[in-house]
């Protein structure tokens, strides 16, 4: 303090008080006062319920068991600490610097909710009819192969979890068990995902397959006209000593396989009308162009995806995509977003920009990696009760009463047509 007390100083700083160390006397009295603390104690209460959270801020704590999670941030939290880096970076790898992975974050931020106050939110009905079924939730875990590299259970695991709270699940092509065997324990409704092969044979093999298990809904996966630059899954296949991931739609079929085709054009529609019954759903949709060659080609639904970022880095967020898809279809099919949902606000958001349903990829891929199926079911059951929850803060009792007017933009612009252009 003598610096401060120099000629220079001016006259406020010459008043400071010089601090002088505790003496241990009063130090011995300070941890006498912070033992006794109330705060402190609560501290300690809550580290016996998070052992791993010592003491840290509750939203910051890692749980030690599903049901004891707050949030999905939790939940991923518990499945850093659970899984080895090379499938941590399974989970949350992106393409090239991750912009387009961040974007599809980023763009809920720019939408805030309206809320309407005095209405009876006392019942409130999350259903959505899809494609003739009707679905207790619109939250449908999206398509994710080779889930046993998280869990033992893999995608079985996570079909339990889903079924569990009355969740579609939509089945991978490269998942670790086939098709047949994931229905054998859904105890529900499933789609399929379809990754189209050179090798048309395999692929009918693959519908033929889906149609077997009861599938009525085709997902076919058009943005991987080539592999995404995932720079840290190639790192760890080069360096991998581990043996092949099993692939059970693979494994029973003894003709020439491999999944993707660079040569794949809108003649795939009536390729796939000739070979199967079951409803077609594009899924990687982001352009208004698309969406109208959708329609034109008689396609019974989109899904707008970027494959969670992982596929080609254009830095555009799904839920930006969004609105110029919907114009697109112009109301003829349905569209259902996923990318970067985490909250049941978001939720609440992508439904009244237009989206019939949402699909979750990262969020349960947590809660398996971390807790297996009560991690998946209780990711379900989180967004959920925060869907419910802004849904009756907002007024709306029903997923149709949730509309562009419960919108308004960072910039001031309330939903509604032409706005939701980002």
């Amino acid at each position: 303090m003598d610096r401060i007390r120099g000629s220079g100083a001016s006259n406020d700083a010459a008043r400071e008080p010089t601090l002088q160390p505790l003496t241990s006397l009063a130090r011995r009295r300070l941890l006498e006062f912070m033992l006794g603390s109330p705060a402190l104690a609560s501290m300690a209460a809550l580290s016996a319920w998070w052992p791993s959270a010592a003491g840290a801020r509750p939203e910051l704590a890692i749980p030690e068991t599903a049901q004891k999670s707050l949030d999905i941030f939790q939940i991923k939290a518990a499945a850093q600490r659970t899984l080895d880096l090379q499938a941590w970076h399974f989970i949350v790898n992106g393409a090239d610097d991750g912009k387009t992975m961040s974007a599809n974050r980023r763009a809920f931020d720019d939408w805030q909710i309206r809320v309407r106050r005095l209405v009876d939110v006392s019942h409130i009905d999350t259903r959505v009819e899809l494609f003739g079924e009707t679905l207790r939730s619109p939250i449908i875990l999206a398509p994710v192969g080779g889930q046993r590299t998280l869990h033992a259970g893999g995608e079985l695991a996570s079909a339990r979890g889903a079924a569990g709270r009355e969740h579609l699940m939509i089945c991978s092509t490269v998942s670790s068990y086939s098709i047949g065997e994931i229905a054998a324990v859904a105890g529900g409704p499933l789609w399929f995902q379809l990754y189209v092969s050179k090798n048309r044979p395999f692929t009918r093999h693959l519908i033929r397959s889906a149609e077997q298990a009861g599938c009525r809904v085709l997902v076919v996966t058009i943005d991987g006209p080539t592999l995404g630059n995932r720079e840290a899954e190639r790192w760890f296949r080069a360096r991998s000593s581990t043996g092949r991931v099993p692939m059970g739609n693979f494994d029973n079929y003894d003709g020439p396989k491999g999944i993707g085709d660079p040569s794949m054009n809108w003649e795939l529609i009536a390729w796939l009308r000739e070979s199967t019954q079951m409803k077609i759903v594009l899924k990687g949709i982001v352009t208004r162009e698309d969406a109208e060659l959708s329609v034109h080609h008689g396609v019974d639904g989109i899904i707008v995806s970027n494959h969670g970022g992982r596929q080609e880095e254009s830095g555009r967020g799904t839920l930006e995509s969004l609105p110029e898809v919907l114009d697109g279809v112009d109301g003829e099919i349905p569209v259902l977003i996923d990318g970067g949902i985490r909250r049941g606000t978001d939720i609440f958001k992508a439904l009244a920009l237009g989206a019939d349903a949402i699909c979750i990829g990262r969020p349960y891929l947590w809660g398996l990696g971390a807790f297996g199926e009560q991690g998946v079911t209780r990711v379900l059951a989180l967004l959920r009760s925060e869907l419910k929850r802004i849904m009756q803060f907002a007024g709306t009792t029903s997923l149709a009463a949730i509309g562009s007017e419960y919108l308004v933009t960072r910039r001031g612009g309330e939903g509604g047509e032409g706005v939701g252009l980002l």
